[in-house]
C-alpha cells in the first residue's frame, strides 16, 4: 500500500531525483527542470517527506546521495522508461501473437465463412487461438462490447452505436428444394406452386419476426412452416430428404448441391438481396491486433461472398 507521500509524488518530482543522483547539485537540477533553486528545493523536501529519507548529504564537496537514494535510482529510472513507452505506438506480429481472436457469427456466417476464416488465421498466427460464438437477432444489445473483436453479420442483426459496421457484400436468395420435389422439373415456379408445400424456416434467434412475410404481403398466411431450426445444414439435409422448401441464399445450397441432391430457383416474388456487414466495438478501432483481425475476416469474406462491396467506408449502426 503506497503512503500518502509516495501518492503525491508526480513524474517531474521522480525526474528531478534522477537528475540530483545525476548531477549531484541542485541548481544544474533545477536548470534541467527548468525550476528555480528555490523550487527544487521544495522538491527535494516532497522527495525526503515521500521516502523518509534525506536522500543527499549536503558536504564540502557537494551532495552526497545516501544509500537509500542509489538504491531508488534504478527502479525509478525503469518505471519513467516504462511510463514513456505508452507513448509508443504498439506493435502487433501475427506470427508472435498467443492472444484468443474472439468472432461471433450467425449459424450461417459459421458455415459460410468461418472455415476460410479459420484456413486463414492458422497460416498467419499459428499460435494464436479462434473463438467463435453465436450472435442472434438482439444479443449484440444486451452483451459487453469486449465480448467479441469482430461480429459478422446481416442487416437482420441489431447493431448498437457502440460498434462500427462496414458493408461487406450481398447474396442472392433462392427458393431451395430437393431434386426430386415435383417443382424440380420446371423451370420457374409461380406464387401459388410456392404456397402449396410446406417450409422450412431457419431462424437467426431473439426475435419470432420473419422478413420474408413482408414480401408475400396478403398471402403471408398462406405459407405454413412444418420445420423450423437454427442450424443452416440442417435445414439443407432436410429438404433433400422431403418435399419442404427452403427460401434462403443459394451460397451455401449451391455449395452443397450435389452432397444433398438439390435444385435451386429463383423465388416467385420480389425480395431484397440481403447485405452482410463486418462490426467490431468503437473501442477496439486502434487495437493493432484487432485491425489485423478485421481485415483477414473482411477480405476473406469478400473473396467468397458472391456479390462483394468494395473495402469503403465504415457505416453507422441504425439502433
Amino acid at each position: 500500500m503506497l503512503s500518502a507521500e509516495l501518492q503525491h509524488l508526480d513524474m517531474k518530482s521522480l525526474m528531478g531525483l534522477l537528475y540530483l543522483l545525476e548531477e549531484n547539485n541542485v541548481g544544474r537540477a533545477a536548470n534541467r527542470l527548468f525550476l528555480s533553486q528555490s523550487a527544487m528545493s521544495r522538491l527535494l523536501q516532497r522527495l525526503r517527506d515521500a521516502f523518509d529519507d534525506p536522500l543527499f548529504i549536503r558536504t564540502s564537496k557537494g551532495m552526497i546521495p545516501t544509500a537509500r537514494a542509489t538504491a531508488l535510482e534504478h527502479p525509478v529510472r525503469v518505471m519513467i522508461e516504462n511510463m514513456a513507452g505508452l507513448n509508443s505506438p504498439q506493435t502487433f506480429s501475427p506470427d508472435k501473437t498467443e492472444r484468443t481472436f474472439r468472432l461471433q457469427t450467425t449459424h450461417y456466417q459459421a458455415q459460410a465463412y468461418v472455415p476460410f476464416i479459420a484456413s486463414q488465421f492458422y497460416q498467419h498466427a499459428m499460435h494464436a487461438s479462434l473463438e467463435t460464438s453465436t450472435v442472434t437477432e438482439n444479443s449484440l444489445l444486451h452483451t459487453t462490447d469486449n465480448q467479441a473483436d469482430v461480429v459478422l453479420c446481416s442487416e437482420y442483426i441489431q447493431v448498437p452505436n457502440t460498434f462500427e459496421r462496414q458493408l461487406l457484400g450481398y447474396e442472392k436468395f433462392g427458393c431451395i428444394m430437393s431434386a426430386s420435389h415435383p417443382l424440380a422439373k420446371k423451370s420457374s415456379i409461380t406464387l401459388d406452386d410456392y404456397l402449396k408445400y410446406h417450409h422450412i424456416l431457419v431462424s437467426i434467434g431473439g426475435s419470432s419476426r420473419i422478413y420474408m412475410n413482408d414480401a408475400l404481403a396478403e398471402r403471408v398466411r398462406e405459407r405454413h412452416f412444418a420445420f423450423r431450426t437454427p442450424y443452416f445444414l440442417a435445414a439443407l439435409a432436410t429438404v433433400g430428404r422431403t418435399n419442404l422448401l427452403l427460401s434462403s441464399s443459394r451460397l451455401l445450397a449451391e455449395r452443397f448441391q450435389e452432397q444433398f441432391q438439390l435444385v435451386i430457383r429463383d423465388l416467385p416474388f420480389g425480395f431484397p438481396d440481403p447485405r452482410y456487414y463486418i462490426c467490431w466495438p468503437k473501442a477496439t478501432e486502434n487495437d493493432p491486433g484487432g485491425q489485423w483481425f478485421r481485415q483477414l475476416c473482411g477480405q476473406v469474406v469478400r473473396e467468397h461472398i458472391p456479390y462483394p462491396s468494395p473495402d469503403g467506408n465504415n457505416e453507422s449502426p441504425v439502433i
